[in-house]
């Protein structure tokens, strides 16, 4: 049905979009349903005209400064992954400068290493105190670092450093940790992401994730608009889903029998279904107008974002100068503004657009742009907020001939209450970490760009990849049920490696690069070899895109090409002759049905291994004790056993295999020749038992009937079962076996038999690599 998704996005901004653009460049089927055209935009774009009719433009944006852009900085790693860093504009911020309480203006070069110098030079008697927290800080930011890169690269990732170690603080906490100086204190407060906020209320995981990351990879302002952003990730949605964005209201949500999400019912009575939903809204307002009887878990909810609903706002004074701002000494990009935390109105900052804009054309005019902070219930007048600003710049007073004022936009910290971030185990910061606190269903997430407001614009980005990573991690596992075997990208690119038949490209050396979800993959064959590396080839002759179930199904024989191609759940790039010659090259479209009635499957997990453990177990028992003990006393029950296990499978399985009846004839044999041959009875010896076994395992190998195959195939679906991976798996799991039971034969020649007892504990070492052989034999053959 066309209105089933993989996911279903819900919001208006870019928050949303990018979450839903994250799981499309995946190949995911999204739906993105915004309720409205509008967007909250802190980009503003304001026109002030003079007495004398001269024209002054702004385009600004108070909260646009991004981190982290620098080449390999974490935010550019995730435009990259987006598709977006060519196409966001930026403009990179090299210094600042400060304004005391004292009006001493103070020059500040932002990077990690000079700002470290900045604060040695003018709070010498902190230096080691400096020293300290900015090693600890450059700690902290590379395992950041790794993490976040880590969980973009889809390999093992953790809880950060940062949140075990700072995520229970609030700011001036942990900078009383470890500073003396109440003055240097306050130079961590002087940034535009926080400054003019109370320093108790901002919790310092949220504000160091985002500030360090500028220090190391930089610090930009934002260019483009939150209109332009959202625009451009709608067409990249639609250029891979024309569909994938509707306007509409939700009107109902739906449950299942289970407690999840099932669908959305829009106001036009239209139903949609979705294996998981993501809602960016104020989660308190969604939660209650949605669902009933959530009082309990929407307090927990507020605990956690005390502040969300709050009434502090940021404003922007544009100033409108009849002389540029160089001439009357403020001839800095930023200038960040001291306050006393008792005062109602701050000056965040004073933003020298005319530096920003490069207007050398104009050097008679001048624009600024002067962000301040109050509560609902303060009163200003333009007036105060001069006086103030005229006391740094005096010069400014007699040449300002234009003042409008921006829209206020909210402006807050949030940290949760002591109880909530104190004392928390490692389990309770991963959820923090993660967000898992506060979900209520397991199949819905919420976002809103105020959970880590101190984090600025990389915090909203920061959290849309973690929702998007964390959705697509669900949606890559699955869960297995009887019509589908989840397999990860590694055993597919095994499958592909041993589908591949050799004549379809000749002699030619080609080259396929598989987007796998997160994952990439590319493959290069020649003649009849075939090699497999993670990574992509620059100059691919194709390039697939697809999900890990959909190249699954055509893997299995479960869909047709056409079919995975008709849904737009698979994409390429490249010829389509060689597409095809991929396709029949890998064996990618070789539909079959099954009869589930022709394939029996185990109603306990690995229970057809375990049968085999249970006749290897008994053999070799029998086998050391026929080195102590007569052979009256081994054979007779190991031939009863054997019989139990047989009828015991037969129930199971309906179905006996030649090695059930190998394996007893082996022990009634010796049940006979122990009763009427006496000098079988008394000897102490096992080779024959061992070279007997070892060598039909080998032989089952050889002509392709391997014994492991015949009792681990009823442990798996019957699509993977009929794989190519899963019979070269059970090949070489048979000839490990075969050939351990031959190493007990043949050390025993060369160790002695003093040893024997020892050797046979290489049994354990056979059932250890029946569970690790699998992921042994796909990683080694994927080249790193």
């Amino acid at each position: 049905m066309n209105n089933r998704y993989d996911c279903i996005v819900y919001g208006n901004d870019i928050y949303a979009l990018i979450v839903a653009d994250f799981l499309s460049r995946k190949m995911r089927k999204v739906l993105v349903i915004q309720d409205s055209s509008k967007t909250e935009n802190d980009y503003e774009t304001i026109d002030i005209t003079d007495p004398e009719n001269n024209k002054y433009h702004f385009e600004y944006n108070s909260k646009g400064i991004i981190t982290g852009l620098d080449k390999q900085g974490l935010t550019s790693e995730y435009l990259d992954d987006l598709g977006l860093l060519k196409e966001v504009n930026v403009f990179k911020v090299l210094e600042d400068a400060t304004v005391n309480k004292e009006n001493v203006i103070r020059k500040r070069i932002h990077t990690f290493e000079q700002f470290r110098v900045y604060l040695v030079r003018y709070y010498p008697k902190s230096r080691n105190q400096i020293h300290k927290f900015f090693n600890d800080l450059e700690r902290h930011y590379t395992n950041y670092l790794e993490q976040h890169v880590n969980m973009l690269r889809n390999t093992s990732y953790t809880l950060t450093s940062l949140m075990i170690e700072w995520g229970d603080y609030d700011l001036k906490e942990l900078l009383k940790k470890y500073f003396d100086d109440e003055a240097l204190k306050k130079e961590f407060l002087l940034n535009p992401f926080i400054n003019g906020l109370d320093s108790q209320e901002v919790n310092s995981y949220n504000f160091f994730s985002n500030y360090f990351i500028g220090l190391k990879s930089g610090f930009y302002y934002l260019k483009s608009s939150y209109v332009e952003l959202r625009e451009l990730l709608i067409r990249k949605l639609k250029l891979i889903n024309p569909k994938g964005v509707i306007k509409t209201r939700i009107k109902k949500i739906n449950l299942d029998e289970e407690g999840k999400i099932k669908s959305y019912i829009d106001k036009d009575n239209n139903e949609y279904f979705g294996k998981y939903f993501f809602v960016e809204k104020n989660p308190l307002k969604f939660y209650a107008k949605y669902f009933k009887g959530l009082e309990e878990d929407l307090n927990i909810i507020e605990s956690y974002y005390p502040n969300i609903n709050m009434k502090q706002y940021i404003k922007t004074m544009y100033l409108a100068l009849n002389i540029h701002p160089s001439k009357i000494d403020i001839d800095k990009l930023v200038y960040y503004f001291d306050n006393s935390e008792e005062v109602n109105l701050k000056i965040v900052k004073l933003f020298n657009y005319s530096l920003y804009n490069n207007d050398n054309k104009n050097k008679k005019h001048g624009l600024l742009c002067l962000d301040f902070v109050y509560d609902q219930e303060s009163k200003y007048t333009q007036d105060e907020l001069l006086k103030k600003i005229y006391t740094v710049f005096p010069k400014l007073k007699k040449n300002i001939v234009g003042i409008k004022e921006g829209q206020e936009k909210q402006y807050i910290n949030m940290l949760s209450d002591v109880n909530l971030r104190k004392n928390l185990s490692i389990n309770e910061l991963i959820d923090i970490e993660e967000f898992e606190h506060i979900q209520i269903y397991d199949n819905l997430y919420l976002g809103y760009k105020y959970f880590r407001p101190e984090a600025g614009v990389y915090g909203v980005l920061n959290q849309a990849i973690i929702f998007g990573d964390k959705i697509e991690d669900r949606l890559y596992f699955g869960e297995d049920d009887e019509n589908f075997h989840y397999m990860n990208n590694e055993e597919i690119m095994m499958i592909i490696r041993h589908n591949f038949d050799h004549t379809v490209f000749g002699k030619k050396e080609v080259h396929v690069n598989f987007h796998i979800g997160k994952n990439i993959y590319f493959v290069r064959t020649k003649g009849k070899n075939i090699v497999i590396h993670e990574g992509k080839y620059s100059q691919a002759d194709l390039s697939i895109y697809t999900t890990n179930d959909k190249l699954s199904n055509l893997l299995l024989k479960k869909k047709t090409f056409s079919e995975i191609l008709d849904e737009g759940s698979l994409k390429f790039r490249g010829d389509t002759d060689v597409l095809f010659s991929v396709v029949k090259a890998f064996n990618l479209d070789d539909y079959q049905e099954y009869n589930p009635l022709d394939y029996k499957k185990s109603k306990y997990k690995n229970l057809g291994a375990k049968f085999l453990f249970a006749y290897f177990g008994i053999y070799m028992v029998a086998g050391l004790l026929s080195n102590y003990v007569d052979g009256i006393f081994i054979y007779p029950p190991a031939l009863a056993l054997g019989i139990i296990l047989a009828v015991f499978k037969y129930r199971s399985y309906e179905e006996i295999h030649w090695f059930d009846i190998f394996i007893n004839f082996i022990f009634l044999v010796g049940v006979v020749l122990s009763i009427f041959w006496s000098y079988y009875n008394q000897l102490r010896f096992d080779d024959h038992l061992l070279g007997i076994m070892g060598l039909a395992l080998l032989i089952s190998v050889f002509i392709d009937k391997p014994v492991v195959y015949q009792y681990t195939k009823f442990d798996h679906n019957i699509d993977y079962r009929n794989s190519t991976l899963f019979k070269i798996i059970s090949n070489g799991l048979t000839f490990v076996w075969g050939f351990l039971f031959l190493a007990i034969l043949l050390i025993t020649y060369i160790s002695g038999e003093r040893y024997v007892s020892v050797l046979y504990n290489l049994y354990f070492v056979g059932i250890f690599l029946m569970y690790f052989y699998p992921v042994i034999y796909v990683n080694t053959n994927i080249k790193k």
